[in-house]
C-alpha cells in the first residue's frame, strides 16, 4: 500500500469517529432534556398546576413512546411523588396519592409493590 491509501484510511476513520461522537453527544443531550422536562412537568402536576390530561398531552408531545414506557419514566414519576410527599402536610397525602394513582392509570405504570408481593416465595 502506498502512503496515500494509508492516510486516506486514517482520515476516514478519524472522520467516522468524529461523526459517531457528535451523534451520541446529540442523542445524550436529547435524553437529558427529556428527563429534565419530565421532572419539571411532574413537579407542576403534583403541585396541582396541571391536570393529568394536560400532563399526558405535553409529555407525549415531548417524549417518545420508548421513553414513556421505560423504567426511567416510572422512576421519575415516583421520585417526583416522593419529593412532593416530603414537602406536603400530612393532610395533603391523600390528595397526592390520588394524583399518583391517576398518573399510574393514565400512563399504564405498574404498581411495583403489588407485583413484588405476589412473587413465589414471598408469602
Amino acid at each position: 500500500m502506498d502512503s496515500d491509501t494509508v492516510s486516506g484510511i486514517i482520515w476516514g476513520a478519524a472522520l467516522l469517529g468524529i461523526a459517531l461522537w457528535a451523534f451520541f453527544a446529540r442523542y445524550r443531550r436529547g435524553h437529558r432534556f427529556e428527563r429534565l422536562q419530565t421532572t419539571e412537568l411532574f413537579s407542576e402536576y403534583f403541585q396541582g398546576k396541571l391536570s393529568v390530561d394536560d400532563l399526558d398531552r405535553r409529555i407525549r408531545k415531548m417524549a417518545g413512546r420508548h421513553f414513556i414506557q421505560g423504567p426511567q419514566f416510572y422512576s421519575l414519576a415516583a421520585a417526583a411523588f416522593q419529593s412532593a410527599a416530603d414537602a406536603a402536610r400530612p393532610a395533603d397525602e391523600k390528595k397526592l396519592l390520588n394524583l399518583f394513582a391517576a398518573l399510574r392509570h393514565k400512563f399504564g405504570l405498574p404498581d411495583r409493590y403489588q407485583t413484588e408481593g405476589w412473587r413465589a416465595g414471598r408469602e
